[in-house]
């Protein structure tokens, strides 16, 4: 990774910049004690502030950094850092410095600090600060025994720096020898060298950047298609197959991750920022090499015919997840992990910790016939719990009955792996619904959900917007047989857990449901869900095995005990093989104290948003721009306004008569190429060549390509092409340029990228060094000894 150094080691950590500040510890020139040691402390001491003064104010000029010229930062930089400076020091105002934290400086409880007088002298005015015989610190004004308050100095600001006036140091030594200097301490401005930070990926081992989506879809219907991607990618979006629910378009389609044999890549990344989309009966493998990163992974079953099975085989990487891996349709088969030479091997972790269900890993079983395979991993982890979206969930109604579900709120369960049947547990129990005084139900039944009907007229007055008079709605105190003889309160429910939310069935019945809503914002609250699902599946098990068979076929992972093996589950989940069912307790009560598990965790989070953004692993070294909600890895890779520009130049070039072959930039080696494209541009058999691809518009690859693929829209991979980094054909084409214009203005491939002239240098770096030394910022004025 290339960082251009501009500061560099201050004791202070600086996301963009390194400080390369180094402080000079200054020497007493004497081997005793003199007024010349005393102002080498305060110079010390001073050094400390003004590294912080610099730090902060070139904090605060990187956030504006790319709208403000070099005069504007310099100008910034200035007022920023003496601000800094006089609200430090001063002491009634701006004007004056506090002499007092000047004395501060020298070192306390020593005989340089007991026997030193340091006096600021203000026109006709001295101000003193010493110790007294007992250690006591006194602060005088001379001549007026009656002052109080804070003895200073003139502190006077130039433009170039500032200045403490009139500082006078007198030291009595232990023989009575007395030093005595009175100078003007002048703190200069440092000279800043500004430049733009460039943290740059390593671009010849990624094979593709789509700003948007990367789609493998053969060239027809029903074709087959075997697809290999190499090599690092990113895509908002990575759709394999169709994403049309009732098309066999694309159930053919295979996609392996993996390299070709001796070019393996373990530092490889896959990232998929929002969406990894398995079409029906479409297939996804990789080898063991590298990380996946994705937002989501989606499937969608198998294709009509009731052979084809929608599946992923990650076979022993790691695969990094924000989101939920969710199943739909009929047949997916998911399988994280592999045996290589007798070794677990494999991670599937899901950093998502759960506290809503837009920011929550876990897994969410929708479709029949399913297939989950976790025992062959070394490492499993699901940071956060399954939920019922009653969000997005369709409840039929409308007109006056359009705004009942108003507000309602997603349902977390106390589960990391869910099945649809699941979210029977999370109804309340019947029994504890629209009770009277004597504990009997006014329903003449218990029953969760209730009509519509019965919701209005037993148990809710419409008219008076509230609950019927001499009814509890949900009673929390009543021992339950469905969570093993338990009340909702000993699960710290309340009133304000309860969801209602009305479902029309057909034009004659809307149901009202009573759901429990745990707090997800909260330990407490995940905690409580976790255990309110292991009491009510120890009652109500073989109900819910039944229903789950319906799901699922098979739901394995390891035991804790089997092997070397890191499990972490925010909720349960039940393993299922063979008709028979084992709950999987939750490790939250574990984790939540495991500092260690909840640093990997936001690590993941950050690491994340890092290679979307540029495919790099650190997100501290990314500028402010290439955070911002717009940037992706495309835009903060290529130099689109370059491309522009090169384009306007060619088109207007009369010299140029053949503007489409402007695209090509060649060399001596007519087997590399880089093209440059406004626009779209295919990629077929007759082009030929390895290098690099650079459009501002989609990209169709109709022909196996070996080199780096750069696209502001979409990229789209037809039947059997593969796409695989090629780094030799990348740094040849690196160095080729053409000439456009009048003047011949010669365009290098590099300018094309941010950062570009980094990728030349040979370990991939560019570097601007400005070493700032902090005690040549403080010099003397107007010295005199006595």
């Amino acid at each position: 990774m290339a960082f251009i150094g501009i500061l560099a080691s201050v004791l202070m950590y600086m996301s963009l910049l390194n400080y390369q500040m180094k402080a000079n510890n200054l020497k007493a020139k004497d081997n005793f004690y003199s007024a010349e040691t005393v102002l080498d402390e305060i110079r010390m001491g001073m050094e400390g502030q003004i590294s912080t003064s610099v730090s902060g104010a070139y904090t605060k000029v990187l956030e504006s950094f790319e709208s403000t010229s070099e005069e504007q930062k310099n100008s910034k930089m200035r007022y920023y850092f003496l601000s800094s400076m006089q609200e430090y020091y001063k002491a009634d105002d701006t004007t004056v410095y506090d002499l007092t934290k000047l004395y501060n400086y020298i070192s306390a409880d020593t005989a340089l600090a007991q026997n030193t007088v340091l006096e600021a002298v203000r026109g006709t005015d001295t101000y003193r600060v010493y110790q007294d015989a007992s250690g006591n610190l006194i602060q005088e004004k001379e001549g007026d025994a009656s002052w109080s308050g804070i003895p200073k100095g003139d502190l006077k600001l130039y433009t170039d720096g500032l200045s403490f006036c009139n500082l006078k140091v007198t030291y009595t030594d232990d023989a009575g020898y007395v030093s005595v200097i009175q100078t003007d301490l002048r703190v200069k401005l440092p000279d800043m060298e500004f430049a733009q930070a460039v943290t740059l990926p390593s671009i010849t081992g990624i094979s593709m950047v789509a700003q948007n989506n990367i789609q493998v879809i053969p060239d027809a219907p029903m074709n087959l298609s075997n697809n290999t991607i190499g090599g690092s990618f990113y895509a908002d979006r990575l759709i394999i197959g169709s994403e049309e629910a009732d098309t066999e378009n694309g159930t053919g389609v295979t996609v392996n991750l993996q390299e070709t044999a001796g070019n393996e890549n373990a530092d490889k990344r896959m990232v998929v920022a929002k969406d990894l989309y398995l079409g029906r009966g479409a297939t996804l493998t990789s080898d063991q090499y590298g990380e996946l990163w994705a937002g989501t992974i989606r499937m969608h079953g198998g294709g009509n015919n009731t052979a084809s099975v929608g599946k992923i085989d990650f076979a022993g990487n790691s695969i990094y997840v924000a989101g939920d891996l969710r199943m739909d349709g009929q047949r997916n088969s998911f399988k994280a992990g592999t045996l290589i030479d007798g070794e677990y091997t494999g991670q599937y972790i899901g950093f998502g910790t759960g506290r809503n269900n837009a920011d929550n890993s876990a897994v969410i079983v929708n479709g029949t016939d399913t297939e989950i395979y976790l025992n062959e991993l070394r490492n499993l982890t699901l940071a956060g719990n399954s939920y019922i979206s009653l969000n997005t969930a369709k409840s039929g109604l409308s007109g006056e009955d359009a705004a009942l579900n108003t507000g309602v709120k997603d349902i977390m369960m106390g589960q990391s792996i869910a099945v649809k049947s699941d979210q029977l547990a999370y109804l309340i129990p019947a029994q504890c619904i629209a009770l009277d005084a004597s504990g009997k139900s006014v329903l003449g039944g218990s029953s969760n959900p209730v009509t519509k009907e019965q919701y209005y007229d037993l148990i809710w007055d419409q008219s008076n917007k509230k609950v019927r008079d001499g009814v509890r709605e949900v009673v929390f105190d009543v021992p339950c047989a469905a969570l093993n003889g338990n009340t909702l309160a000993s699960y710290g429910l309340n009133s304000s857990n309860v969801q209602k939310y009305f479902k029309r069935i057909n034009s004659k019945i809307t149901l009202v449901y009573y759901y429990v809503a745990f707090d997800s914002t909260t330990e407490e609250g995940r905690t409580n869900a976790a255990r309110y699902y292991q009491d009510y599946y120890s009652v109500n098990k073989e109900t819910m095995d039944a229903y789950a068979s319906l799901y699922t076929k098979a739901v394995k992972v390891r035991e804790a005990s089997s092997g070397a093996y890191i499990m972490h589950l925010s909720g349960n989940l039940v393993c299922r093989e063979d008709h028979s069912a084992e709950l999987h307790p939750s490790t939250l009560g574990t984790d939540k104290n495991n500092v260690g598990y909840q640093a990997l965790l936001t690590a993941d989070q950050s690491k994340f948003k890092a290679l979307s953004k540029k495919m790099i692993d650190s997100y501290e070294q990314l500028l402010p721009s290439e955070t911002a909600d717009t940037a992706n890895a495309y835009t903060n890779l290529v130099n689109e306004g370059k491309i522009l520009t090169y384009w306007g130049v060619v088109r207007a070039d009369t010299n140029i008569v053949d503007k489409s072959g402007a695209k090509y930039f060649t060399g001596a080696d007519s087997e590399y190429k880089a093209v440059v494209v406004q626009g779209d541009y295919e990629y077929t058999s007759a082009e030929n060549f390895r290098g690099l691809i650079i459009a501002t518009g989609n990209v169709k690859v109709s022909s196996t390509f070996h080199g780096t693929i750069l696209a502001g829209g979409n990229i789209t991979l037809g039947q059997n092409v593969n796409v695989e980094p090629d780094r030799d054909a990348v740094l040849h084409v690196m160095t080729y340029s053409n000439k456009a214009g009048i003047t011949e203005t010669e365009y290098s491939v590099a300018q094309f990228l941010k950062g570009g002239e980094g990728y030349l240098h040979s370990d991939g770096k560019a570097y601007i060094n400005s070493d700032i030394k902090l005690g040549e910022l403080i010099v003397y004025e107007n010295w005199q000894k006595k």
